[in-house]
């Protein structure tokens, strides 16, 4: 058994400090690199938690998205309201966690050292790869929270319409039925038997289409893709990735266009394919678009009870 202290000391301007101090008790054998690791990992964290983030830009309209007008409704509007007002409180959980889930990421990334280590030094390469993991965690949630804001936004119209967008008679409805295309179908129903007004219509629809526009949108969705369907692609460090090989190459033709073989590249390791700071600048554009999605939806009446 061995003892770990732990002091932080809190210091001000004029000299005053203040102390906190914890205990605690391992059974681990004593070890100097598990002794580094530990440091550093409360070193990493410290230094996180303590200085400059850039600040959330969304918060604010987020939050907004909560101040339901509250009108008087009829009884047949009470599941209409209640779920409505239940989504827009989960997208507006979402986009601020993304948010603040991508400005830790950039907190992160702040503290790797600019080169890479040697491929020798297995301390300092274990010291990165957790930064390195930190970040890319963090980037990953906002990642899958943006593509959770795209499914809830189905549902979103789905119970601010009368809950009968899509078929809901269908086994595991949510997942097979409340796709965008069965969503805009019942929209299209919905306008042409003037249950949905057409200016609400065109105002969801241009709402919808807000995505599609972001500026690096293509990095985005690729990145996106990626992650959830296929091996990981690597993100500033290629060492700490897998690489699937192609297993057709690169297409070698003659003078004339013909194909006459085809080239496999033997590499020691494969070329790193995203960088972060790219990632980091389309994810934030890609969240632009969201919130700007969201704020036109949040601004129909039918929407928003």
């Amino acid at each position: 058994m061995r003892r770990i202290d732990l002091t932080i000391a809190f210091k001000d301007d004029d000299g005053a400090s203040r102390q906190e101090l914890q205990t605690l008790e391992t059974g681990y054998t004593p070890d100097l690199g598990g002794e580094h690791r530990l440091a550093q990992i409360l070193f990493a964290e410290l230094k996180v938690m303590v200085g400059e983030q850039g600040p959330p830009r969304h918060n604010a309209t987020a939050r907004g998205w909560l101040n339901f007008p509250n009108q008087p409704a009829g009884i047949e509007q009470y599941f209409d309201i209640q779920n409505s007002q239940a989504m827009w409180f989960e997208l507006a959980n979402l986009v601020m966690g993304a948010e603040g889930d991508l400005i830790l990421a950039q907190a992160y990334k702040s503290l790797e050292p600019l080169q890479e280590p040697p491929f020798g030094d297995d301390v300092a390469i274990n010291d990165l790869y957790y930064l390195h993991d930190r970040k890319i965690t963090l980037l990953n949630q906002t990642v899958h929270a943006l593509v959770k804001v795209q499914d809830l936004v189905n549902r979103l119209l789905h119970e601010s319409l009368g809950g009968n967008l899509v078929d809901t008679t269908k086994t595991e409805w949510e997942r097979t039925q409340l796709t965008r295309k069965n969503v805009r179908d019942g929209l299209e129903a919905k306008r042409a038997s003037d249950a949905l007004s057409q200016a609400d219509f065109d105002a969801i629809a241009g709402a919808l289409a807000i995505p599609d526009a972001a500026p690096r949108r293509d990095t985005a969705v690729g990145y996106r893709n990626r992650l959830m369907h296929h091996v990981r692609r690597s993100v500033d460090y290629a060492m700490f990735y897998s690489a699937l090989q192609s297993r057709l190459g690169e297409e070698v033709r003659d003078a004339l266009g013909n194909v006459i073989g085809r080239r496999h590249v033997v590499r020691a390791r494969e070329p790193v394919q995203y960088s972060f700071v790219d990632l980091r600048d389309a994810f934030s554009e890609y969240l632009d678009a969201i919130v700007a999605m969201l704020n036109r939806l949040s601004r129909l009446a039918t929407l928003r009870r």
